[in-house]
């Protein structure tokens, strides 16, 4: 359980569960406030989302490369790469692996923001 949190007898596991997700929201909100991660975040969101498109278009899964990333944001690799773990390590990442490219492509983890909003409207409201 986390530190300050007291449980009442019986509601331990109520009190741990929302000690996690709040962990999970503390975690994407540290992640984005590394600005080069904010602007790869709001690139691979913006070329990977599927809003505003009719439903015959939704087909499919997008990806963006490292590559278009660097293309998109005049970052070198190295802090795209930078960026896209630090995204990874709070969870706000999906990758598909290229195995003959030999490269990875990402997309942001639509389940994962979900799961982060309704944590952080939780913790509010606690």
């Amino acid at each position: 359980m986390m530190a300050g949190v007291l449980a009442p007898a019986g509601r331990g596991r109520a009190a741990t569960v929302i000690g996690v997700a709040v962990m999970d929201a503390r975690a994407v909100i540290d992640a984005l406030a590394d600005p080069e991660t904010l602007y790869v975040f709001g690139v691979v969101a913006a070329r990977t989302s599927k809003l505003g498109l009719a439903v015959e278009e939704r087909a499919g899964t997008p990806y963006v490369t490292p590559f278009g990333l660097m293309r998109e944001t005049s970052l070198s690799r190295v802090a795209v790469e930078a960026a896209a773990e630090r995204l990874k390590r709070a969870g706000l990442r999906e990758s598909l692996v290229d195995d003959e490219q030999g490269y990875e492509s990402w997309r942001i983890s639509e389940a994962a923001l979900a799961a982060a909003a309704t944590s952080a409207a939780t913790s509010r409201r606690a």
